[in-house]
């Protein structure tokens, strides 16, 4: 019943090749992967929160900015 380590060595490889060979899945579903494996929810809001203080800014140096300046 001993069973040779390196019969399991081409699965391994084969496995790990595989995905080795899958694309890239971006850093917007990473993150998301991130959030549900590590029940991180938390980060949501203030995720969303940097985004918009982030779009407020790129806003306020443009021509739209007489109307950002009237949000505050």
């Amino acid at each position: 019943m001993n069973q040779d380590p390196k019969t399991n060595e081409p699965d391994d490889h084969d496995q790990f090749a595989s995905q080795a060979e899958q694309g890239d899945p971006g850093i917007v579903r990473e993150f998301v992967l991130y959030l549900q494996e590590n029940k991180k929810w938390w980060l949501i809001p203030m995720i969303l929160t940097l985004l918009a203080i982030g779009v407020v800014g790129l806003l306020a140096g443009s021509g739209l900015a007489p109307f950002v300046y009237t949000l505050f």
